[in-house]
């Protein structure tokens, strides 16, 4: 945004005298004069720059949220019930909760028992698993290998045992798992390296980035945000005010 621009924007968030649009359209000696009226006014008025500043920054906070809005509802498919990914709960619960993680990431585990008791406590809640390998080779590899088991109970075993598994997870952490639920690491790695399992990552990698999240964990809550581990009371809140907008 050019200067004038900016400097118009602050006024016009303390009284529409001249919008961004009106400024570009000026000549280059009007937009001197301009600069400078404006330039003069905020020296004699100092305080009104702080109320210009707030304004402008509470106009560009509604329209970011107002954006990722409008960003889940045109992922919302791939968000909330794409192939590949797993869930738990009734696929026509009224509250979903996304959740966006990374097997390496200490404050996704320790957003696992809040989760887990949620979904124990809440027969109208759904949670979506959102495969986020971010942090290391061996994120990605326990990633595809989550991907590419096809049962829902080895699954959620697979998970429960990454996300409660002290240090890094690598890939011995991962075979090791993998040979305790009875599978072949071998044909799980095969699996997890091929086009389908690929796919759900480049797509969980894609709507994260649509939806701003770049660091894990980040949640979707019946259309809202929110970044970093939950606690359980944050959870409960949540939920509750949730269903309350159902209502």
């Amino acid at each position: 945004m050019r200067i004038l621009t900016m400097i118009a924007a602050l006024l016009f968030a303390l009284a529409p005298a001249l919008t961004p649009a009106q400024a570009e359209a000026l000549s280059d000696t009007q937009k001197q004069e301009v600069e400078k009226l404006i330039a003069d006014y905020f020296v004699a008025n100092p305080e009104a720059l702080g109320r210009a500043l707030d304004n402008m920054q509470t106009h560009y906070q509604k329209l970011e949220e107002e954006r990722k809005i409008a960003a889940i509802r045109n992922n919302a498919k791939d968000l909330y019930f794409a192939d590949g990914d797993f869930s738990m709960g009734p696929k026509d619960a009224p509250i979903t909760i996304v959740e966006f993680f990374d097997y390496n990431c200490g404050y996704c585990k320790r957003a696992f028992d809040p989760l887990m008791q949620v979904l124990n406590e809440n027969d109208d809640v759904r949670l979506v698993f959102k495969e986020l390998p971010i942090l290391s080779d061996g994120s990605r590899r326990a990633a595809q290998a989550a991907l590419a088991i096809d049962d829902q109970l080895k699954f959620l075993t697979f998970h429960t045992k990454l996300m409660t598994h002290q240090g890094s997870i690598n890939d011995a952490v991962v075979d090791r798992a993998l040979e305790e639920i009875k599978l072949s690491p071998a044909e799980i790695r095969r699996i997890g390296q091929g086009k389908e399992v690929q796919e759900v990552l480049n797509r969980n990698q894609r709507v994260a980035s649509v939806l701003g999240i770049s660091g894990t964990p980040a949640f979707v809550i019946n259309d809202k945000i929110f970044p970093g581990a939950l606690e359980k009371a944050t959870l409960d809140q949540v939920i509750s005010e949730a269903r309350a907008a159902l209502n």
